[in-house]
């Protein structure tokens, strides 16, 4: 029989005192980078509140994005076919899973954020494959000359509920960007611990350029990806894509990858074309 889940008390007493009088402050809170690769489904809309704490920061609760969805910078292009979360099935693309979330205030160039979930779900999965999730993520952001820079690292730790699905216990990621005139590269490096099971290591670089205005212009991006288990042959994949956008509703796209499985030459190759219309 499945089992449902629930919050810790502390977690529950929290949000159902603080629901019905906190005034939301969403704006307040960082932003998720913009993704140069348009193609990316646009997040779901989360059921949350946002507390704005003036000078001490910022605290999210509900379903909400994660502390590295938000802060986390590797490639600046993210690919649909390979995913950028701290654990694997978190938080690339957002997550349902509910979780409470702190930013700290920006000083020096440097911010904070620190998150608990008490549980992580997986689709198709009755019961929580991890419980007691608890990251923390730290990025610093500046200037070098004319070209601007973001360094990030992150890390995060959880008790592993199902061990034979191989969910990372404790997973680590360190990135960076750097961006100038319409150019940006980056890249990251992660390593993923699960209890049972062979470590995981993903390493991914990517370019973006970007010409023209808001009301018109293109843009082409590059992405390079290596995943590794173990002492298995490793995964790897690369895409480039150009789009050109005749106004701000009407772009046209075009997009190339392929991926490998064996070490050996690409089993994997796809083209996409398409259309975008915002209405």
């Amino acid at each position: 029989m499945a089992r449902t889940p629930s919050l810790p008390p502390l977690i529950l007493s929290l949000l159902l005192t603080l629901a019905p009088t906190a005034t939301q402050a969403a704006s307040d809170l960082p932003n998720v980078d913009p993704r140069t690769d348009e193609t990316v489904p646009v997040d779901a809309s989360f059921e949350k509140r946002a507390f704005n704490l003036g000078p001490w920061g910022a605290i999210e609760i509900g379903q909400t994005d994660s502390a590295q969805r938000r802060l986390v910078v590797t490639s600046p292009v993210r690919d649909p076919w390979f995913t950028d979360s701290l654990f694997v099935d978190d938080g690339a693309f957002g997550s349902p899973d509910a979780r409470a979330t702190y930013y700290s205030p920006r000083l020096s160039g440097f911010r904070v954020g620190l998150g608990y979930t008490p549980f992580r779900t997986e689709p198709g999965v009755p019961d929580p494959v991890a419980r007691h999730l608890m990251e923390g993520v730290i990025r610093n952001e500046g200037t070098i000359g004319l070209a601007r820079y973001r360094l990030t690292a992150g890390a995060g730790k959880a008790q592993v509920t199902d061990k034979d699905r191989g969910t990372p216990r404790q997973s680590w990621v360190v990135g960076g960007q750097l961006a100038l005139s319409g150019l940006t590269l980056g890249a990251g490096y992660r390593e993923q611990m699960p209890d049972i099971g062979p470590l995981r290591r993903t390493f991914n670089a990517g370019l973006s350029l970007e010409r023209g205005t808001t009301l018109q212009g293109w843009s082409l991006t590059g992405r390079l990806a290596h995943t590794q288990l173990g002492d298995e042959l490793p995964q790897e994949a690369w895409s480039t894509g150009l789009r050109y956008r005749m106004s701000p509703q009407v772009s046209v796209s075009a997009d190339l990858g392929t991926m490998t499985y064996d070490g050996g030459p690409a089993t994997s190759t796809m083209l996409r074309l398409g259309t975008r219309v915002l209405f």
